[in-house]
């Protein structure tokens, strides 16, 4: 808007965003006196090595270049961080934290950057902020408080990307970080029990990039928190936010976000399956019911968003598990609420309106549908009439969240279409999940303990997690953009979530045998799993990859450290482009493994991570900058091309189905290797091509990165229960034909329905009677704006 932020009583959380905390009374106050502003709310996020070191080869590229992202800043936002533990500290005892912000009360030691962060505002939340100096004062006079409970999942990841095993102790360290030698700025947010105000991440994330141009560094932030309310096509006010913190004009800053875990599908009986994620095409004379399985609540909230095409009209109800309307259909532009007449139940439906109240903006086409209160169990239904493709996403908070249970679930649920909020932004590093062992010998045991079944299906090293969230994003955006290792990985536990100690927690979780704590493998590391563990494992090789732009050679003008030249993208590029083939858990005859198992590429995305083939790629670039940069025309710029082996190399699909619309593409991402795996960085580009029958290349290839391409194909348009044949070939060589199923939706595409169809689809308005104020706690008067909803009349609709 060109106003400052802080002249509205706002803090800047990032380019374009403010933020405030107001109690609900005060809501209608501010907003009335600043009606230009777009005042949104939501949901709090949740947060989501020896054998990962060799997965990735970021062993190897240490030992062989000494490198350990020295000179780097590793920035972690989590729930709290163990500051004592070895891992954290260099060889004298000294903590590796160059600075944290940490949620609570100020202690005034740097005044004028706790003010600058709203440490001391009342309308934001609390927070202090200190330096090294400070923590090692802590650490030497023994303050308890270094170490909660709420410490164990922040402590892990950041062990992951850059601990260094324990230098302080004897013995050589075995659970070393991918970039053990990078400097650390932390931050945990969020009070004990808050979750995650989006508004407090965007703060986070401008405090480690704010330390880091005080160090002087480059810097990777990582996010291994998300959640799955939000429009998931990158225009939510968090992802906005963050990405305007990157880009092509900010090069040495890069965001890693872990990709979700809401990928799992649940198989109740013979019912099912059931999960997070549906999708529904609604079309004019039908009615489409989106069922949802409920447990009972006795105090529970539910949320629903849902994301339309841009152009689509599509009305949106609620009714509850006996069948009753809770609120009628709401036509977009809409809004409707509903109180039962018991007063039990309070329930609204946003539709398209983006007025600074709720938490929709003018930059998506979306729907948000909530409920509060008491319910019996069954299933609840989402009303559409109208015409469209609607993108469904459930969250649910209280005795129905899927943290204290099954709680809300839709029942015909899609793996694809899960990553969640902000890693659905098509410009942040979004990565997924694979299994980093199956085997480990328990602290204090002899007998190796083995895995052989993970979410109900057979577990090799190396395959996908089963829970990991997949892609695409609702319009076609191929995600994740990486995978890493992140099932059963070993990192530091802090001192207070030593199960041994105190049963429960992150690392004693149920089905060890005798029930003793198996997670644990030594004094100070423990086990865990989620792509929490596996966005880490990207931001340390990423710290690599800065520190490596950071030591290139400099041309004659530059003194010192290089400028960084590595941007968002380009660091996504290289790292895709370096990737390498995972092993595979999804069965799908091909003729490239005999096995017929092959990775699930919407879920892993083009490879997974391979330091040493990111380097590669990575020296290829800097080689071609320096003699761009000094206008060099070195023969190392005219190397003959080199054949690639086809059978080492891959192509992936961003979808497992294409959509009758040529707007609406699915991207493919071509990997060429060398028969000794190594990236074919020089090929003959007119001898590879791709092949498509019964269907469009609507996007040639375009070479992206040294040794990967991009293509996008898609179905004629109102052409649909067919497939499109795709073949990528090079000198005439398949690297192996996809079959591609073509629907309306995923159901229509494996010959199901989503809806029911009718001459005249009727449905009965909402009860007469005035609904009481809205109580949704987690959205709270921010949502409405301190308002009550209009009711839409009662009545019906019927459409022909």
């Amino acid at each position: 808007m060109g106003t400052d932020a802080r002249s509205l009583g706002l803090l800047p959380v990032a380019p374009g965003f403010g933020s405030i905390r107001l109690a609900p009374s005060d809501v209608d106050l501010f907003t009335g006196g600043n009606a230009k502003l777009s005042l949104l709310a939501g949901p709090p996020r949740q947060a989501l090595l020896d054998v990962s070191g060799e997965l990735t080869r970021a062993a190897s590229y240490r030992a062989n270049t000494q490198s350990t992202g020295e000179g780097v800043v590793v920035g972690v936002i989590d729930t709290g961080f163990d500051l004592a533990h070895p891992d954290l500290r260099d060889a004298t005892g000294k903590t590796r934290i160059a600075w944290m912000l940490q949620a609570g009360t100020p202690r005034g030691l740097h005044p004028a950057l706790e003010d600058e962060f709203g440490c001391t505002d009342p309308n934001q939340t609390p927070c202090a902020i200190l330096a090294a100096s400070d923590i090692d004062a802590l650490i030497a006079s023994g303050e308890e408080s270094l170490s909660d409970r709420r410490s164990a999942h922040g402590t892990h990841v950041l062990s992951i990307a850059a601990g260094n095993g324990g230098v302080m102790g004897e013995g050589t360290p075995r659970y070393v970080g991918v970039a053990p030698g990078a400097t650390l700025v932390v931050v945990a947010p969020s009070l004990p029990g808050a979750g995650f105000r989006d508004a407090d991440l965007l703060n986070a994330t401008r405090f480690v990039f704010d330390r880091a141009e005080a160090l002087g560094m480059p810097a990777v932030v990582n996010l291994s928190v998300g959640g799955d309310f939000g429009p998931h096509d990158g225009s939510s006010p968090l992802e906005q936010g963050l990405a305007g913190m990157v880009g092509e004009d900010k090069p040495g800053r890069v965001i890693v976000v872990a990709a979700g875990n809401s990928g799992t599908l649940y198989a109740l009986g013979e019912d099912g399956p059931f999960g997070i994620h549906t999708e529904a095409r609604v079309s004019p004379s039908s009615t489409v019911r989106v069922p949802i399985r409920s447990s009972r609540s006795k105090q529970g909230q539910g949320f629903v968003w849902i994301t339309f095409r841009p152009d689509d009209e599509v009305s949106v109800g609620l009714e509850g598990p006996d069948g009753s309307t809770w609120v009628g259909l709401t036509d977009p532009g809409e809004d409707a609420g509903y109180g039962g007449g018991d007063e039990k139940i309070s329930a609204a439906v946003i539709n398209r309106i983006a007025n600074g109240k709720s938490p929709i903006t003018e930059a998506t086409n979306s729907a948000v549908v909530a409920w509060d209160g008491t319910w019996e169990a069954g299933e609840l239904n989402i009303v559409l009439e109208g015409k469209g493709d609607a993108q469904l996403w459930m969250a649910g908070l209280g005795d129905v969240s899927t943290s204290s249970g099954l709680g809300l679930l839709f029942v015909r649920a899609l793996k694809q279409g899960t990553i969640t909020v902000p890693a659905s932004h098509p410009g942040l590093l979004a990565v997924g999940c694979t299994i980093n062992r199956v085997e480990w010998t328990p602290f204090d045991s002899t007998q190796p303990l083995t895995i052989s079944e993970l979410g109900g299906a057979v577990v090799r090293p190396d395959g996908a997690c089963f829970f990991s969230s997949a892609g695409p994003t609702p319009f076609g955006a191929p995600k994740p953009e990486l995978s890493a290792p992140g099932g059963f990985v070993v990192g530091a536990m802090a001192a207070s979530s030593d199960p041994r100690e105190d049963r429960g927690g992150l690392f004693d979780p149920q089905g060890c045998p005798d029930s003793t704590p198996c997670f644990v493998v030594d004094d100070h590391h423990a086990i865990t799993s989620g792509t929490s563990m596996s966005a880490p494992q990207v931001a340390g090789a990423v710290a690599l990859l800065l520190e490596r732009d950071k030591k290139r050679d400099c041309t004659p003008s530059e003194a010192g450290a290089c400028n960084p030249t590595l941007t968002q993208r380009r660091v996504t590029e290289i790292l895709q482009a370096g990737a390498r083939y995972p092993g595979g858990v999804v069965p799908r005859e091909t003729p490239r493994d005999p096995e017929g198992l092959v990775p699930h590429e919407t879920q892993l995305g083009p490879g997974t991570l391979d330091v040493e083939g990111a380097m590669q790629v990575l020296e290829v670039y800097l080689e071609r900058l320096s003699r761009e940069t000094n206008e060099s025309d070195s023969p190392s710029g005219n190397e003959e091309p080199i054949p690639p082996a086809v059978d080492r190399s891959w192509y992936v699909l961003s979808s497992s189905y294409a959509r009758p619309d040529p707007t609406w593409p699915v991207w493919g991402h071509v990997e060429l290797r060398r028969a000794d795996g190594t990236v074919a960085t020089t090929v003959d580009e007119s001898k590879l091509r791709v092949q498509v029958i019964n269907g469009l290349l609507v996007d040639p290839l375009t070479a992206v990165s040294h040794g990967m391409w991009r293509f996008a194909v898609a179905a004629p348009k109102g052409v649909y229960g067919t497939s499109i044949s795709i073949d990528v070939l090079y000198d005439d060589v398949s690297l192996g034909t996809r079959e591609l199923p073509v629907g309306m939706d995923l159901w229509t595409s494996s010959g199901d329905i989503s809806a029911t169809s009718a001459g005249c689809a009727c449905s009965a308005g909402a009860p007469p009677s005035s609904p009481p104020p809205w109580t949704l706690a987690a959205l709270g008067a921010a949502l409405l704006g301190g308002r009550r909803l209009r009711r839409r009349p009662s009545g019906t609709k019927c459409t022909r």
